[in-house]
């Protein structure tokens, strides 16, 4: 299992969203709850808008590849201005057309109001699928009023749709 984790601020409450839904996944496929690799965009990908050039990290594995070869991949992004962040854009634009074809994708999207983390989620949810998803669950969208109750939402959510994502943690989904 892949987080992508697209807030431009590392170490976010959109990633500890993101982890907890990894959790949940995980516990109910018996893997360890802390096997899943977590790719943060704020710290891997380089973005400057002034004349300064920005570098992302260069140790560690190629972030794409490990994209791609996800079995399970839960991509989780904050909602700025009614959809998911440029940072999360400019990582995946970077994909060719359905070259995610083979991985099962859970978009993630918080916000301060539901119309917000609804929109955001659902405009994640449809890049994915147009790189080649699979997304057979809905897209889960966080209230930032349930973030006290970050791993109870998760639970839920995941009691409602891990069987939909029929992850094996032995064969590719």
């Amino acid at each position: 299992m892949v987080v992508l984790v697209g807030n431009p601020r590392a170490g976010s409450r959109t990633r500890a969203v993101a982890e907890a839904v990894a959790r949940a996944l995980l516990g109910r496929t018996g893997e360890p709850p802390g096997s899943a690799q977590v790719l943060e965009l704020a710290e891997i990908v380089g973005v400057s808008f002034g004349p300064a050039p920005a570098y992302g990290a260069t140790d560690g594995p190629d972030p794409f590849e490990t994209v791609r070869s996800a079995r399970l991949l839960v991509v989780a992004t904050p909602a700025y201005k009614g959809s998911y962040t440029g940072l999360l854009k400019v990582f995946l634009d970077q994909f060719d057309h359905r070259q995610l074809a083979g991985v099962t994708a859970v978009p993630v999207a918080v916000a301060a109001s539901p119309t917000h983390a609804d929109a955001a989620a659902a405009a994640l949810r449809d890049v994915l699928v147009e790189l080649g998803a699979r997304v057979p669950a809905p897209p889960l969208a966080v209230r930032e009023s349930q973030l006290a109750r970050t791993d109870e939402v998760a639970a839920h959510w995941a009691d409602e749709h891990a069987h939909a994502l029929a992850f094996h943690p032995t064969a590719r989904a």
